[in-house]
């Protein structure tokens, strides 16, 4: 068969007419056979092609992958087998992509590090688990977390207590206990956030009024005085109001 000519239709593909048919290959192929100089060709060769075509179509679509985001390799690795390509292929791209330093582990945790620091309210913990999960060396984990200063997350748990605290409308206790599991389930240390906590104090008295009004309002027709007394005492306490508070409000109120 004889190549007619070539239109180049995509970034890195052309278009072969022969003769009797068309042929789509990657230049790459078609630079390394030296086909614009060799105008014949046979049904050999171009099987051949097709085959070696069909690596370079993994090594293109894992590079245009990339292009749009940083990746590891397990994350590469996931997208290509999702794509059914076959196995034989994504090693060698993956293995020639590491050889490029355009899949590289060490670069990866270090931004993925960064962009969870400045952009999310993450903790260390949860951080590294989402890390571990990608199949990234623990060692290396450990050792970029290490080099983050204490102090990055103590500003980072001051700051989302001081957002939580001007939405608040609930008791001390319970504005602790709801964030501390809060600030667990990110990812912090217990010991940071227990530091933290332990000089908040919130300011309550309008909370527990609006508690108060709630239950005195729901209650105040349908039970004695020294049984709603027992009703709204146990529910305030249920939001983990303090003796004194609760038994100053029924006081004053009741």
């Amino acid at each position: 068969m004889e190549i007619q000519k070539f239109k180049k239709i995509g970034k890195s593909k052309y278009k072969i007419t022969l003769d009797n048919s068309d042929l789509i290959l990657y230049e790459d192929i078609i630079l390394k056979y030296n086909l614009l100089v060799k105008k014949k060709i046979n049904l050999k060769d171009i099987n051949n092609y097709l085959n070696e075509n069909k690596y370079y179509e993994v090594y293109y679509n894992a590079l245009s992958y990339i292009n749009h985001k940083m990746r590891c390799e397990e994350e590469l690795r996931n997208y290509l087998t999702n794509k059914n390509y076959d196995k034989e292929h994504i090693d060698k791209v993956i293995d020639k992509l590491i050889g490029q330093n355009i899949i590289n582990d060490n670069q990866y945790i270090n931004a993925f590090i960064n962009d969870k620091i400045y952009l999310t309210n993450d903790g260390p913990y949860k951080i590294k688990n989402n890390l571990l999960n990608l199949k990234i060396d623990e060692n290396l984990v450990d050792g970029y977390l290490s080099k983050i200063e204490n102090e990055v997350w103590d500003k980072k748990i001051t700051k989302i207590i001081e957002k939580r605290l001007k939405l608040n409308n609930s008791s001390n206790g319970q504005f602790k206990y709801k964030t501390f599991n809060y600030l667990i389930n990110l990812g912090y240390p217990k010991e940071l956030i227990n530091e933290k906590l332990s000089n908040i104090k919130t300011s309550t008295k309008s909370n527990i009024e609006n508690e108060y009004k709630k239950i005195y309002n729901k209650y105040k027709n349908r039970w004695s005085k020294d049984a709603l007394k027992y009703k709204i005492y146990n529910y305030l306490y249920k939001k983990q109001y303090s003796r004194e508070e609760i038994e100053e409000i029924i006081n004053r109120e009741l």
